[in-house]
């Protein structure tokens, strides 16, 4: 990881993290200190969420947009170089 620019950091821990935040540590909230989850006279699941559906979802989009700009950054910037070379060369065609 000590080939990693500045790009790919911020990628990585921000739009990671925002993404961790988003699914893993508000689930767990939910789960132990949410509301329970009773149901009303015609049998429906009545919900209140802790952390409001609209804010966790905004949060999990905003890792997804993180990691959608460093993918255009990443294809316009030339991405990375090199590769195995299976599909290049002499020989490449079966001869």
């Amino acid at each position: 990881m000590s080939d990693l620019s500045m790009a790919d950091k911020v990628a990585l821990y921000v739009g990671g993290g925002l993404l961790v935040i988003g699914v893993v540590v508000i689930g767990i909230l939910e789960m132990a200190i949410g509301a329970s989850h009773p149901v009303s006279g015609e049998g429906q699941i009545v919900h209140e969420a802790l952390i409001p559906i609209k804010v966790r979802s905004y949060i999990i989009l905003a890792g997804l947009l993180v990691w959608g700009l460093y993918a255009v950054y990443k294809v316009l910037a030339g991405g990375p170089t090199g590769g195995t070379g299976a599909q290049s060369g002499a020989g490449a065609s079966g001869d």
